[in-house]
C-alpha cells in the first residue's frame, strides 16, 4: 500500500486513527456489555442460564475446529496479500478459506444432526438430572425444553457456526486495515443485538419459552451483524479498487497464489494456539463444573472478569498484530518501540483495573445479580490470571508475526500440559475455585514462556521502570479502595432494587476514588514516559491537554 496518497494513509496515521476509534467507542462497548451480563443473570433463572452456557461452550468448541486457525491468520496474510496482488488476490484468499471450512462445516453439521444429535441431548440431560440444586419445577422445564426443542439447539449451533465463520472473516478484513470505527461500531451491534433481542424475547412470550427465545434471539442478532460487517467489507474492498488505481500506488504481482506461502503452517499453529485457547477457557471448564447451577456460577465470575478485560483491552483491538506486521515490513517503527509502546498501554489500563475489579467485585455482583454473589471467589482467581496473560500475549502476537513457529507450538503444548493435571487435581479438592484455576494458571504458563522467548529470539525488552511505577500507584490505589470500601453499609439479607442502585452508586463513587488515586500517584512517580507523552500529543484526543498534564 502506498503511504504518498490521501487516500491511502500511512501507517502512523492508520495506527493512530485505530487507537482512537477504539477509545471513542470504549463507553459504548462497556454498556453493551454491562447490560448482556444483567439481561442474562437477572431475566433468566440459574439453571436456564446454566444450560445456555453448556450449549454455548459446545458451539465454541466446534466453532474452533470449523475456524481451522484462520481468524488469527487472516489480519497477518491479508495486508501481505494486497500489498503483492492487490484487492483481487485478497478475494481469491478469501473464497478459497471460505469453501475450506464450508466443507468442514458440513461435515460437523451432518454428524451432529443425525449420529450425535442424541448423545448431545442425553448428555445435557444429565447435567440437569444430577443437579441437586434444581428445583422439581426447574429440572422438569428443562428436560421438556430438551425433549420437545431438541432439534432446535442443534439448529441454532450450526446456524451459529456458519454465521461465525462469515463474522470472523469480515472482521479480519476490516481489522487488517485499521477499520476499528467499522469494526467497533459491527460489534458493538453484535453485542447488543442479542441482549436487545433476548429481552424482547423474554417479555413477550409466554412463560417456559424464554430459553427457546434466547436461542432463536442468538441466530438472529449475529445474522444482521454479519449483514452489516459485510456490507462495510464492499465498501473497503471498492474503496481499495481505487487506490489501486492511483498512479502513486504500487503495481500488482502478477501470479500470486490463491493461499500465500506459509499460510498453511501459519494457519495450523494458529488452530493449535484456538484449541489450545478454548481448553484453557470457561467455555470448556464448565464442563468440569458439575450441574447447570455450577456452571451458571462459573460463568458468571467468568463474564465479570471477561467484561472488564474486554473494556480495558478495547484501546488496542485489531491493532497488534497488523502493527507488527508493517513495522516487520518496514513501514515505520521497530519492533521493540511497537512492542514496548503496547506494552506500557496495557500495563496503565490492566494493572489498576485488575487491583479494582478484585476489590470491588462484591458490590459489582449485587449489582449485576446478587443471586451470583458466590461468584466473587471466581473473581479473585480469574482476574489476575486473564490480565496477566493478557499481557504476556504481546509477545505471543510479535512471535507469530516474525513466524517463530515453533515457539509458539512450544507454549501451546505447555498449556496443554499444565491444564490436564489441574483440570485432574483441582476440582475435586477445591470445587469452582479449583475449576477456574486450573485454566487461569496454564494460560499463565504459556505467556511466561513466550515473554522470555521473544526477550530471547527477537530482542524484545519488557518496560520495567514503567512497570514499577505503575504498580507502586496501583498499590496507593489498593490502600485507598481497602480504606474507602469499609464505609459501605451492609447488605440486607434480601436484596432489592433499591439495594442494587445504591450499591451501584457506591461503586462508581469508589472507582472514582481509585481512579484520582491512581493518576495522581502515577504522576508523583514519573507519569508516562516520553515517547508516549509526544504521541499523546500528536493524537487527536477530547480534552488532550489535561490528559498531558494528568499523565
Amino acid at each position: 500500500m502506498s503511504s504518498t496518497g490521501a487516500s491511502n494513509p500511512s501507517l502512523a496515521a492508520q495506527v493512530s486513527k485505530a487507537v482512537v476509534w477504539n477509545t471513542v467507542f470504549v463507553p459504548l462497548r462497556m454498556a453493551a456489555e454491562v447490560l448482556a451480563t444483567i439481561v442474562k443473570l437477572n431475566f433468566l433463572t440459574q439453571a436456564g442460564y446454566g444450560l445456555l452456557a453448556l450449549i454455548s461452550g459446545a458451539n465454541n468448541g466446534l466453532g474452533t475446529v470449523v475456524d481451522m486457525g484462520t481468524a488469527r491468520a487472516l489480519p497477518k496474510y491479508i495486508p501481505e496479500i494486497s500489498r503483492l496482488g492487490g484487492p483481487r488476490a485478497v478475494l481469491r484468499l478469501l473464497t478459497a478459506v471460505f469453501a475450506l471450512q464450508m466443507v468442514v462445516l458440513a461435515v460437523l453439521a451432518t454428524g451432529l444432526a443425525t449420529l450425535y444429535r442424541e448423545p448431545y441431548l442425553d448428555a445435557l440431560r444429565r447435567r440437569v438430572l444430577e443437579d441437586p440444586q434444581l428445583s422439581p419445577a426447574d429440572q422438569a422445564g428443562l428436560l421438556g425444553l430438551l425433549g420437545a426443542s431438541g432439534w432446535l439447539v442443534i439448529g441454532a449451533i450450526v446456524a451459529l457456526l456458519f454465521l461465525g465463520v462469515c463474522y470472523d472473516m469480515f472482521m479480519a478484513y476490516l481489522n487488517s486495515f485499521f477499520k476499528q470505527r467499522a469494526w467497533n461500531s459491527i460489534a458493538l451491534a453484535a453485542g447488543l443485538l442479542p441482549q436487545l433481542f433476548s429481552v424482547a424475547a423474554i417479555l413477550l412470550l409466554p412463560d417456559g419459552w424464554d430459553i427457546i427465545g434466547v436461542l432463536v434471539a442468538s441466530v438472529l442478532a449475529p445474522a444482521i451483524a454479519v449483514a452489516l460487517a459485510g456490507w462495510q467489507v464492499a465498501r473497503l474492498w471498492l474503496e481499495q479498487r481505487t487506490w489501486a488505481l492511483e498512479p502513486a500506488a504500487p503495481t500488482p504481482v502478477s501470479g500470486v497464489p490463491w493461499l500465500p506461502p506459509g499460510f498453511v503452517p501459519y494457519t495450523g499453529v494458529s488452530f493449535l494456539m484456538t484449541l489450545t485457547d478454548f481448553l484453557a477457557s470457561a467455555s470448556f471448564a464448565i464442563y468440569l463444573a458439575g450441574g447447570v447451577s455450577d456452571a451458571a456460577v462459573l460463568m458468571a465470575g467468568a463474564a465479570l472478569a471477561r467484561m472488564a478485560l474486554s473494556y480495558l483491552y478495547t484501546p488496542m483491538v485489531g491493532v497488534q498484530v497488523p502493527l507488527f506486521t508493517r513495522v516487520r515490513q518496514g513501514e515505520g517503527g521497530t519492533l521493540n518501540g511497537a512492542y514496548q509502546s503496547l506494552v506500557r498501554l496495557q500495563l496503565l489500563l490492566f494493572v489498576p483495573g485488575g487491583v479494582g475489579l478484585m476489590l470491588l467485585a462484591e458490590p459489582a455482583l449485587v449489582v449485576v445479580g446478587p443471586q451470583y454473589l458466590a461468584a466473587a471467589t471466581i473473581v479473585w482467581v480469574l482476574v489476575p490470571c486473564l490480565f496477566l496473560e493478557s499481557l504476556l500475549t504481546t509477545a505471543h502476537n510479535a512471535l507469530i508475526v516474525y513466524e517463530r513457529l515453533g515457539t509458539i507450538i512450544v507454549s501451546r503444548l505447555i498449556t496443554l500440559l499444565v491444564v490436564a493435571p489441574l483440570a485432574w487435581l483441582l476440582p475435586p479438592r477445591y470445587g469452582l475455585v479449583g475449576v477456574a484455576l486450573a485454566f487461569g494458571l496454564a494460560r499463565v504458563a504459556a505467556g511466561l514462556w513466550v515473554t522470555g522467548s521473544g526477550v530471547r529470539l527477537i530482542g524484545l525488552r519488557w518496560p520495567w521502570r514503567f512497570t514499577g511505577r505503575v504498580l507502586g500507584a496501583s498499590a496507593l490505589l489498593a490502600l485507598a479502595l481497602l480504606g474507602v470500601r469499609g464505609l459501605l453499609p451492609p447488605l440486607p439479607d434480601v436484596v432489592t432494587l433499591a439495594d442494587r442502585l445504591r450499591e451501584a452508586a457506591w461503586l462508581l463513587g469508589l472507582a472514582l476514588v481509585g481512579a484520582v488515586t491512581f493518576f495522581a500517584a502515577l504522576r508523583l512517580l514519573g507519569g508516562l514516559e516520553e515517547q508516549d507523552r509526544a504521541q499523546l500529543a500528536r493524537l487527536r484526543l477530547p480534552l488532550k491537554r489535561w490528559w498531558l498534564r494528568v499523565l
